[in-house]
């Protein structure tokens, strides 16, 4: 899919939407791709590629072994593309082939969806100086500490979802151009790290 017909997703609703879509037409035991997930968001979408991995981090997924530690070398690529300022999104095949059956994607997703509403009343486009330019790049850079250390913290059971969670809502702050959730991003990221210093 060409990125001229991919709509970028302005919302969480909206990401959900396309990650479902993304498993659509495939009966449960069927494979979904890493591949297919970034067709179905197309490559320049770098909100959303970083709100992604950071919400199948707090997903039932984030359960089967290795995958946390997974996600956290493909938040890290993400957020090193956009720092060093690509403008299109690029993985290793040994990545994009990794997988996940559409039914378990369909299940995270759903998982997910109650609380998709109620977050997106509370997004609006705002204090914009905080999710584009220079104030990006720091989001990418705090992504990508928050990725480095994801395989340590994935040591400890379910306190890799700290950092994703930390991620998933940088990316979302990008992704609806909220300035404000970047703030609130930042305050979590910092709590998570102090979480991190207490268990290490």
């Amino acid at each position: 899919m060409s990125d001229a017909e991919t709509a970028e997703p302005k919302d969480l609703e909206a990401v959900l939407n396309t990650l479902h879509s993304a498993a659509d037409g495939n009966h449960d035991g069927a494979a979904v791709t890493v591949e297919n997930i970034l067709d179905a968001f197309g490559q320049r979408s770098f909100g959303p590629l970083l709100l992604v991995p950071g919400l199948i981090g707090i997903s039932p997924i984030a359960a089967i072994p290795g995958v946390p530690a997974f996600l956290g070398v493909i938040e890290a690529l993400i957020a090193g593309q956009i720092l060093i300022g690509l403008t299109h999104f690029w993985l290793p095949r040994a990545l994009t082939a990794r997988s996940v059956t559409a039914g378990r994607l369909r299940k995270s997703v759903n998982a997910l969806r109650p609380y998709a509403h109620r977050v997106d009343n509370l997004l609006r486009p705002r204090l914009t100086v905080l999710t584009r330019g220079t104030a990006a790049y720091v989001v990418a850079f705090f992504c990508l500490v928050l990725a480095i250390i994801m395989p340590v913290i994935a040591l400890v059971p379910f306190a890799g979802m700290v950092p994703n969670a930390a991620i998933a809502a940088f990316g979302l702050a990008l992704t609806a151009q909220d300035g404000v959730l970047t703030i609130l991003a930042t305050l979590f990221m910092l709590g998570s790290f102090a979480m991190i210093l207490n268990i290490f």
